[in-house]
C-alpha cells in the first residue's frame, strides 16, 4: 500500500513538473542547433509564470528577470564571440527548465521575399548537383518558416522547421540562393553562418508590411478598413465556400471526361486520338481535361531499369504514367517535370507514355524549350513533340481561389512580427515578381518596409536586394514593361535606402522559366554585397559597374562608372542593350568603352540632352561587365 502511495506521489510530481514546464515557454525558433548573432546583446525571450524568477544561461553568463503580469518575459545576455556549440538553459524558479542544445554563435541573415528565395536545391539540380554531392558543414544552420499569415494582428510565435545543418543527404529543401550564400559567406569569415529563411512565394511586398505603414500609401486605408482585417474566423468562412466551389468543378470534371479510368483498360482503341504538336495551340483557349500520348523504344539490355522521365513544364497540372505504371504528379505550372521511372516499369521495345493535363485557367500548353526526355543511365531518349492528344472534357475556367497568404500585412504579422528584435548581420531581399503589374510605387513601398522593420529589430542592418534575372522574351525594339519597371524600382530602391546595394542577376535568368537554376551565381552575388555591407570589405571581387554621372559631350553620353573594379569589360564582340530617349521615343544606340570607367553612348545628331537606358528588356543581352565577371545591372541615367 505504501508503495503505491509513493508511486502516486511521484507521478502527481511528475504531472506538475511537466505542467510547469509546459508553462515555460521560448519562440518555436529557439530550438537545438540555432546560431545567435555575435558581438551584439542578445534577447531570449517566452512565456512563464506571473511573478516567478527567470534564469537564463548561456556559455557561462546568466541573465535573470521576473515573469511580468502578462506571462511574458524577456532578458538580454552579453556580447559574445563567435563559437560554440553552447547549451542555452531557461530556468524558471528551482525545478522548471528548458534546455536548448548545440547552439552556435556567429552571424545571421534573415532572408525573405517570394518564390526565387524559396527555390529549393531540388529544383536546381540540373545547375548544382556537383556543387552539392559532396559539401557538408556544420557551422552553417539553415531555419525555414512555413507559410502562415495573420490579418487581424502580429503573432507572438511563429511556426518553424528544425534548424539542420548542410549535408548532401539534407540539402534538398534548402533554398538554392540561402544555400551558396551562406557557403561563401562562411568560408571567407571562418564563422558560423546561421540563415533564416522567411519567405513565401507568390507575394508582393505589401504582404510584408505593418498595417500602419501600409496605411500611410493612397488607396490602402480603405482596404484595411475591411473586415478580413479585423475578423477573426473570416478566412475559414471564404476558404470553405472556395473549397466547396473546387471540389465540385473537379468532381464535374472527373464525371464528364471521357477518357479516365478507360485508357488502361485492355483493348482501348487509342486510333481515335488526334497527333498533335505539343507547342501548338491544341486547346483552342479552352479548360479542361486532356490526354497525351507517345512512346519509346528501348533496346532489350535496358528493360527493367531505372530511368528518369523528364516533361518540361506545363500548365496547370499533371499526373504521368509509363506502361500504365503511375510515376508523378505536380499541381501548378512551374516546377519541371522530372519523375524517377522504377525500377521494374520500362520494357524492351514501345514504352507507352501517358499524360493527364487538367487546366484550370488560362491557356493550357507544354514549356518550349525544357527537356523533354527519358533518361536511362546514361542513354537520353527524347521525346518529340508530335504527340497523340484525346479532349476528355472541356469545363469552364475553375472558381479562383483566394491566395491568402498574400494579402496585405498577413506575412509580416505572422513571419516577421514574432522575431522582435532578434539580431541579424543583414537581410537579404529577392521579390518583385508579383508587383510587377503595378510597380509605381514599390521602390517607396520597400523603403517603408525595410525602414518598419529595422525599428522592429532596433537595427541599422544592411539590406542586398536581388535585382530579377532576364526572363521572357527578347524584343527587337525598346520596351517598357512591368517586368523592366520593377527591376528599375529595384534599382531605385537600393539607391534611396540607407546602406542598402542590389545584386544583379540579369544575366542568369532562363527566357522560358522564372525560377532560374542557376542560383550559384545569385547565392554568390548575394554574398559578395553582404561583403561589402556587413563585413565592410572594399575589395574588388565586391564591386558592382554603376553609373555614377553622365553628361552630353560632342554628339555622345559620357557615362562614368564607379565600382568597375580594374575597368569596365565587354562580353561578346561589342556593347549591346543601351537605348537614349529622343523625341519622347526610345531608340538602339551605339556604345563603346573609352576608358576604365567610362562608357560613351552615340547620339543622334543634335541632341543635347537625353536619357540612356541600359538592357531595359524583358531578356535582354547582357554586355557590359567589370574585371571580376560581375554584370552592370539595368539602369536608367540623364544625360545633359
Amino acid at each position: 500500500m505504501k508503495k503505491i502511495l509513493l508511486l502516486t506521489i511521484m507521478m502527481a510530481a511528475c504531472v506538475l513538473m511537466r505542467a510547469q514546464e509546459s508553462r515555460l515557454q521560448m519562440p518555436q525558433f529557439f530550438a537545438d542547433g540555432m546560431v545567435l548573432q555575435r558581438e551584439v546583446k542578445i534577447p531570449v525571450w517566452g512565456k512563464g509564470i506571473a511573478g516567478e524568477e527567470i534564469a537564463v544561461s548561456l556559455n557561462g553568463k546568466t541573465a535573470r528577470t521576473t515573469v511580468k503580469a502578462d506571462g511574458t518575459w524577456k532578458v538580454y545576455m552579453p556580447k559574445m564571440k563567435a563559437g560554440g556549440p553552447y547549451t542555452l538553459e531557461a530556468r524558471m524558479g528551482d525545478d522548471c527548465q528548458l534546455k536548448i542544445e548545440n547552439v552556435l554563435v556567429g552571424d545571421v541573415f534573415l532572408c525573405s521575399g517570394q518564390s526565387n528565395m524559396e527555390l529549393p536545391i531540388r529544383r536546381c539540380m540540373d545547375v548544382v548537383a556537383q556543387e552539392v554531392k559532396d559539401y557538408s558543414n556544420d557551422m552553417i544552420r539553415y531555419l525555414k518558416f512555413p507559410h502562415q499569415f495573420n490579418y487581424v494582428r502580429p503573432n507572438d510565435d511563429v511556426k518553424a522547421l528544425p534548424w539542420q545543418n548542410i549535408t548532401p543527404e539534407n540539402c534538398a529543401e534548402v533554398s538554392g540562393i540561402c544555400y551558396f550564400m551562406a557557403r561563401e559567406l562562411q568560408a571567407k569569415h571562418g564563422v558560423p553562418i546561421g540563415i533564416i529563411n522567411s519567405a513565401v512565394g507568390g507575394t508582393q511586398v505589401q504582404a510584408w508590411m505593418p498595417r500602419e505603414v501600409l496605411a500611410t500609401f493612397d488607396g490602402y486605408e480603405e482596404e484595411l478598413a475591411k473586415k478580413k482585417y479585423h475578423q477573426e474566423n473570416w478566412v475559414d468562412s471564404i476558404r470553405h465556400v472556395e473549397n466547396m466551389e473546387g471540389m465540385e468543378w473537379e468532381r464535374k470534371m472527373v464525371e464528364t471526361d471521357t477518357v479516365v479510368n478507360r485508357w488502361k483498360t485492355e483493348g482501348y482503341n487509342f486510333a481515335g486520338w488526334k497527333t498533335v504538336d505539343m507547342f501548338s495551340n491544341w486547346s483552342g483557349f479552352k479548360n479542361g481535361s486532356y490526354w497525351f500520348r507517345t512512346t519509346v523504344t528501348l533496346p532489350k539490355e535496358l528493360a527493367g531499369k531505372r530511368g528518369v522521365l523528364r516533361f518540361g513544364a506545363m500548365k496547370d497540372a499533371d499526373t504521368i504514367y509509363v506502361n500504365s505504371q503511375y510515376v508523378g504528379n505536380t499541381t501548378y505550372e512551374y516546377p519541371p517535370r522530372i519523375y524517377e521511372v522504377k525500377d521494374g516499369i520500362l520494357r524492351e521495345g514501345e514504352n507507352e507514355i501517358v499524360v493527364h493535363l487538367m487546366s484550370q485557367s488560362g491557356m493550357a500548353n507544354f514549356t518550349r524549350g525544357k527537356l523533354y526526355q527519358l533518361e536511362v543511365g546514361e542513354l537520353v531518349f527524347p521525346i518529340a513533340p508530335e504527340l497523340q492528344m484525346a479532349v476528355g472534357c472541356t469545363m469552364p475556367r475553375k472558381p479562383a481561389s483566394t491566395y491568402f497568404v498574400d494579402t496585405p500585412t498577413g506575412l509580416y504579422n505572422a513571419m516577421i512580427a514574432p522575431l522582435q528584435d532578434f539580431p541579424v548581420k543583414g537581410m537579404l531581399w529577392y521579390q518583385g515578381e508579383s508587383n510587377q503589374g503595378q510597380p509605381s510605387t514599390y521602390a517607396d513601398m520597400l523603403k517603408a518596409m525595410v525602414n518598419s522593420w529595422r525599428q522592429q529589430f532596433k537595427s541599422k542592418f544592411p539590406v542586398v536586394i536581388m535585382q530579377l534575372p532576364g526572363y521572357m522574351s527578347k524584343h527587337e525594339q525598346p520596351v517598357e514593361t512591368g517586368w523592366t519597371r520593377i527591376r528599375h524600382q529595384q534599382y531605385l530602391a537600393a539607391q534611396q535606402i540607407k546602406k542598402a546595394s542590389l545584386a544583379p542577376t540579369i544575366d542568369t535568368g532562363e527566357y522560358n522559366d522564372i525560377h532560374p537554376q542557376d542560383k550559384i551565381t545569385a547565392g554568390k552575388r548575394a554574398a559578395q554585397q553582404m561583403n561589402k555591407l556587413a563585413y565592410d570589405d572594399d575589395s574588388d571581387a565586391n564591386d558592382v559597374p554603376m553609373p555614377v554621372a553622365a553628361r552630353v559631350k560632342n554628339g555622345k553620353a559620357i557615362l562614368t562608372f564607379d565600382g568597375e573594379s580594374d575597368g569596365l569589360k565587354v562580353k561578346g564582340h561589342k556593347l549591346k542593350d543601351f537605348a537614349v530617349l529622343v523625341n519622347g521615343k526610345y531608340q538602339w544606340a551605339e556604345a563603346r568603352i573609352a576608358g576604365e570607367d567610362i562608357v560613351e553612348v552615340e547620339l543622334p545628331q543634335g541632341v543635347k540632352a537625353t536619357t540612356v537606358r541600359y538592357c531595359w528588356d524583358d531578356y535582354p543581352e547582357p554586355s557590359l561587365y567589370n574585371s571580376e565577371g560581375v554584370p552592370a545591372p539595368q539602369f536608367e541615367i540623364q544625360a545633359k
